[in-house]
């Protein structure tokens, strides 16, 4: 429900750029925003039910532990990297709800692979 939620508050303005910020792994001082947008973080906290419901502050552990989620997942929905350092709001959703519910996720990686075996045979077969 509290992933549902921050995903429905980035689906509300879908073309609104959202910053990303430096993943976990990075250095205490390389930590923080790439870039001067908003971060998903931002936009979850700016929401009073999320507040409401507990989620504490802007940092990433009560973040992490407000929504459930481990550092990779997080990384997941928040962090960048050098090369993309925005990215638009729907995006961002849609990354909260594959770290939310991955089955979706999994079916389109499953039916594309099976395409290309299928592919794969049929031109095995032609020659």
């Amino acid at each position: 429900m509290r992933l549902d939620r921050w995903a429905v508050l980035l689906e509300r303005d879908p073309r609104q750029i959202i910053g990303l910020l430096s993943p976990s792994w990075a250095g205490e001082d390389k930590r923080g925003p790439l870039f001067s947008s908003p971060s998903a973080i931002d936009v979850a906290w700016d929401d009073p039910i999320l507040r409401v419901m507990g989620l504490k502050s802007r940092a990433r552990d009560d973040v992490k532990a407000f929504f459930g989620l481990s550092d990779a997942e997080l990384d997941r929905i928040v962090a960048g990297s050098w090369r993309v350092r925005l990215r638009p709001a729907w995006q961002v959703a849609a990354r909260i709800r594959n770290v939310g519910d991955p089955r979706a996720e999994r079916l389109v990686v499953v039916g594309v692979t099976a395409i290309i075996l299928i592919l794969v045979a049929v031109i095995q077969w032609l020659r």
